[in-house]
């Protein structure tokens, strides 16, 4: 008999919301919608912005995607204080839009906010596998239609390292080898573990 899924609680939205404005990731629906998180909390709260309010946020405040240059620089030093230099624009789209509406782009929003810029990814292959497991690990999707959406980087780069993204897919595990050549977008066993 295959083991039952284990179904999300309404508490397990509530502290992966918390956790993620912790880590200053944006709490609007557009930059949560399409992961397991979203979908929960329209499911236990009836809307997103219901599940932000009952997290102890005030959804209001984080559904302004048009930060003005004095909040754009007051993230960058929380982020910067918060996750060091490993601060990556697309992991916070409502603050890396701001620094490019307002400053020209991420690294010179650091430097105004006088902090040092953040550590250029170079994308190996090591990188390039370790984000897609990552990806796998939160739940998100990683068939090519949503990696080029959310995170167009990750996606050329997993083509250029390993020649297609089904076969940067099959070196990070994430899917099996015949699924990859197959276009199937289903993840295999081993990247549901």
């Amino acid at each position: 008999m295959p083991a039952k899924k284990k179904q999300q609680q309404p508490e397990e939205a509530l502290v992966e919301i918390r956790r993620r404005a912790a880590a200053g990731k944006s709490l609007s629906s557009g930059a949560n919608r399409g992961d397991w998180l979203y979908a929960a909390a329209v499911r236990f709260f009836g809307s997103w912005g219901g599940a932000i309010e009952q997290a102890g946020f005030n959804y209001g405040d984080e559904k302004q995607a048009a930060l003005s240059a004095d909040d754009v620089l007051d993230r960058i030093r929380k982020l910067a204080v918060t996750e060091g230099k490993a601060l990556r624009a697309g992991d916070h789209p409502i603050v890396a839009a701001g620094a490019r509406r307002h400053f020209g782009g991420w690294k010179a929003a650091f430097e105004a906010a006088g902090c040092a810029p953040p550590e250029t990814l170079t994308w190996t292959k090591d990188a390039v596998i370790a984000a897609i497991r990552d990806d796998v690990a939160k739940g998100l999707p990683v068939n090519s239609a949503r990696i080029m959406r959310r995170n167009a980087n990750l996606y050329v780069a997993g083509r250029r390292r390993f020649g297609s993204w089904a076969a940067a897919l099959t070196a990070a595990k994430a899917v099996s080898p015949r699924s990859a050549r197959s276009g199937s977008r289903r993840r295999s066993s081993t990247a549901r573990r």
